[in-house]
């Protein structure tokens, strides 16, 4: 889909939130730039109704603010936020992969293993338009993690934080062989699930979150506030 086009199949509202939201991921709209609903709503062609309630869906995930003018404005990382956000994470996911070394059945563990084996093919390609299938397949190895984890309370706060994890996932791509260091870590994170050994699964979740946030911070350093 075009950028600024709908297709009438389709409700605007959820093809509005997907075009604004793949946007700012791919750095179309740029951190702090200014949203304009009713430029928005002229550039789809559409009412300002469908535009209005993507960006308080978007706003509600954290990839729009909405300053007390009613100003909307594109999510700009500062260093802080950045390290809360990863400080949540390292935490909830490391329980997040003990429990489903604990719980998952091993239909759930051949699921897992999918994502991986696919993932490894993706890299292996080394086709250039080959990093957004990785990134997604990345995001799903956390993913499936955490619903089998089986701890909904977990589960939702960490799904609060789903599109910035995303969002940083993006930025945290960039970098010399990251798709196999991210690869490698995340199957030493399977291993130790597969072989129900709680307290490793845990510790490598953890130290894998950490190297994250430790190449983000060297990657950003200097361009956050």
């Amino acid at each position: 889909m075009d950028q600024f086009s709908v297709e009438k199949s389709v409700p605007y509202y959820d093809q509005i939130y997907y075009s604004i939201k793949q946007m700012i991921m791919q750095g179309v709209f740029k951190p702090g730039e200014r949203i304009y609903e009713a430029k928005m709503a002229r550039d789809f062609k559409v009412s300002r109704s469908p535009v209005r309630e993507a960006v308080r869906a978007l706003e509600k995930e954290g990839l729009l603010f909405i300053d007390d003018k009613s100003r909307v404005t594109v999510y700009k990382p500062t260093l802080g936020d950045m390290e809360d956000i990863y400080q949540c994470r390292i935490i909830l996911e490391s329980l997040a992969a003990k429990l489903a070394a604990r719980l998952a059945s091993n239909r759930e563990l051949k699921e897992i293993e999918t994502t991986l084996v696919q993932t490894r093919k993706y890299i292996e390609e080394k086709n250039p338009q080959r990093s957004e299938t990785i990134i997604a397949l990345n995001s799903r190895f956390h993913d499936l993690i955490i619903q089998f984890s089986q701890n909904k309370r977990l589960q939702k706060q960490l799904y609060d934080l789903r599109s910035l994890s995303y969002y940083y996932r993006v930025l945290n791509f960039q970098g010399k062989n990251r798709d196999w260091t991210i690869f490698n870590e995340h199957k030493g994170i399977f291993e130790a699930i597969k072989e129900r050994d709680e307290e490793k699964a845990g510790a490598r979740m953890s130290d894998h979150v950490t190297h994250d946030m430790h190449n983000l911070i060297k990657m950003l350093d200097g361009k956050l506030d």
